[in-house]
């Protein structure tokens, strides 16, 4: 066990691509990430295992009046049963000592499972993992009224998308969503080389005051492999009841299919309702199932 370096990128991106396959992320975002730890408040492990990186381990605390940390641990599906998982989720948990609970999401298969209850972790949520073909999802219609269309890397006012981004967050059922600094979302998502702002789409609205992110839908986009991720579809409290999240994923759904993007992957709540019927609509399909895990810690 070890502290990760720079130069574990690459096993690093290897185990990725292994250990969950629907997600979108590139050795060249694993690098950027190792970069970024500091920036995020983010610590990173590795262990070890005949001379091989076999799995990683990543802890972030998470602000707010119950001091939690977000807690990933993935192995090489290689190097299961051999403990692996086990040293990296210790290394991790005792990293962070003054905080009140370990919150993880994991996959809903039996060994992940059994692996989450063996030390403590009790699910407390449910999140469906669905797939798209975005080459079978109807052509967009015209912006809603009073609304202009934008893909996102034409915004030069990231103010715009952080607070709208924030606004939403407070509301994800899930809990999992991100409150950002203008730093935090540019080292966490903005400038990710996964991020695809050309393929992700916005609605404007110009108010008195100055315009304001009405909607959008983000992902990251893995275009030799033909597949993206839905990072975050959000729609700003004020603009809500007007089908904004539908449009927007719609549109960038069809930017998707432009570029030759074959298999769409998102997650939502089992409890978003809302983001349920966008979904449906779209014509996505359940593939997986993953769980919201916490293991609460007594100091």
């Amino acid at each position: 066990m070890r502290d990760a370096h720079r130069s574990d990128a690459t096993a690093i991106g290897a185990i990725w691509t292994r250990a969950v396959p629907y997600l979108v992320r590139s050795r060249a975002r694993a690098a950027a990430d190792l970069r970024r730890d500091g920036v995020l408040g983010r610590r990173r492990w590795v262990a070890i295992l005949d001379g091989e990186v076999s799995g990683i381990a990543t802890g972030r605390a998470i602000d707010g009046h119950d001091p939690s940390v977000f807690l990933t641990v993935e192995v090489h599906p290689d190097r299961g049963s051999r403990g692996v998982g086990s040293a990296l989720l210790r290394a991790a948990a005792t990293a962070f000592p003054d905080v009140v609970a370990l919150r993880a999401v994991g996959n809903g298969d039996p060994v992940s499972v059994s692996f989450a209850v063996r030390y403590g972790f009790v699910p407390d949520g449910e999140r469906h993992v669905s797939v798209v073909d975005p080459r079978t999802v109807a052509r967009v219609g015209p912006p809603p009224l009073g609304l202009r269309a934008v893909p996102l890397e034409a915004m030069r006012n990231l103010r715009m998308l952080l607070d709208t981004h924030n606004l939403a967050a407070s509301d994800d059922p899930s809990g999992l969503s991100w409150h950002y600094t203008m730093q935090q979302l540019r080292a966490d998502w903005w400038d990710s080389p996964d991020n695809a702002p050309e393929l992700s789409w916005g609605l404007l609205a110009d108010e008195r005051g100055g315009p304001v992110l009405a909607a959008f839908s983000s992902v990251q986009v893995d275009r030799d492999g033909g597949r993206s991720w839905s990072s975050m579809t959000a729609t700003h409290p004020a603009y809500r009841g007007r089908g904004l999240a539908g449009w927007v994923k719609r549109r960038t759904l069809n930017a998707l299919a432009e570029v030759g993007v074959v298999r769409a992957w998102t997650a939502y709540d089992s409890g978003n309702a809302p983001m349920l019927a966008v979904n449906a609509a779209l014509g996505y399909q359940p593939e997986t199932t993953s769980l919201r895990l916490t293991r609460r810690l007594h100091h």
